[in-house]
């Protein structure tokens, strides 16, 4: 058996991605698997064990796995996933125990913008700056807060979920399963809803990017897009007084279009403007925070057993030195 490793999992609405790694955190071997939300929880988790289960007999991998790191959307429990509407049955899939059942390991769980956050906090784009916000644009919309070092849960781990943000006065008005979340509007998913409706064709969050330049339609709801992304960003900024934002997710690709607008909000609506940047991880800081997490698992779970070994040593040496007194007493009583 080789060196030990680890397995980290990238659980997100529309992809899933897997990474083995060393103990270091250097990858040996990835891949992405797509996600079919139809087909429900069991189904893609299904998917994402198998890809995991290929790099693990891949050649380069013939070593001991001895952790998990997972991070997905929404809030995750022992039972499931709270806030997680993107896969039916997310939200009660106990994803700490399937894996560890999986893989016999043990297994560290966050949520995927926080764990995001952590890895640009400690290695990347936001190392440095406290306090600090992260900004994921992705499939959905979430930001994490970073404060004193480390990104900030929230009393009931919800912390920076600001796709729940009320977009108006007027949304004090509406019952909440009839009003348009911030997320609606501003994610990748809303885009892609966004593009099918100006154009009747089905389209990708960045197909709407590409495209707008041939169509008056799509550049008007990427103009909304962006500046309704500002006006919350800009709140959040004049709230929290950030020092640098660091922008990731897959929308970044398309940093030239969405930068300029909203670095001039920032500029000229919060009183002390951060400082703006793409995250050091754009496209996988998720995955990064993940690697973190199962090195993480794999360093306490060393501890334990060397913290194990020590006390069995202890106990072997107490009885050692217990028995001469012990024979000492036996012999007095049979005297």
């Amino acid at each position: 058996m080789g060196d030990p490793v680890v397995l980290a999992f990238d659980f997100g609405g529309s992809k899933i991605s897997v990474a083995l790694a060393t103990l270091d955190g250097d990858r040996l071997a990835e891949g992405t698997v797509a996600t079919h939300p139809p087909r429900g929880a069991a189904w893609n988790l299904a998917q994402a064990v198998a890809l995991a289960r290929e790099l693990l007999t891949a050649p380069v991998s013939a070593a001991k796995l001895v952790a998990v790191g997972a991070c997905t959307f929404g809030i995750p429990t022992d039972d499931g996933a709270l806030l997680a509407p993107a896969i039916p049955g997310w939200e009660s899939l106990p994803l700490r125990r399937e894996l560890a059942d999986a893989f016999g390991c043990p297994v560290r769980l966050r949520t995927d913008v926080k764990a995001a956050a952590e890895a640009e906090a400690r290695w990347g784009a936001l190392a440095g700056a406290d306090p600090a916000i992260y900004l994921n644009l992705g499939t959905g919309l979430a930001v994490g807060l970073v404060c004193g070092g480390q990104v900030v849960d929230g009393a009931n781990g919800a912390a920076g979920e600001i796709g729940y943000n009320l977009r108006r006065a007027e949304d004090l008005d509406v019952a909440a399963q009839d009003r348009a979340r911030l997320e609606d509007v501003v994610s990748g998913m809303a885009l892609a809803t966004a593009g099918e409706r100006v154009t009747g064709a089905a389209l990708t969050a960045a197909e709407v990017f590409a495209a707008e330049a041939d169509h008056d339609g799509l550049a008007t709801a990427l103009d909304d897009f962006v500046r309704e992304l500002s006006f919350h960003i800009v709140n959040l900024c004049v709230a929290f007084n950030p020092a640098r934002v660091a922008v990731g997710g897959g929308i970044v690709r398309s940093w030239s279009r969405i930068e300029p607008s909203l670095r001039r909000a920032l500029q000229t609506y919060v009183p002390f403007p951060p400082e703006l940047v793409p995250g050091a991880y754009p496209y996988d800081a998720a995955l990064v925070g993940a690697i973190s997490l199962a090195t993480q698992e794999a360093s306490l779970a060393t501890e334990e057993a060397s913290l194990a070994t020590d006390e069995a040593s202890l106990a072997t040496d107490e009885a050692s030195l217990a028995t001469p007194e012990a024979k000492r007493h036996a012999t007095y009583r049979h005297t």
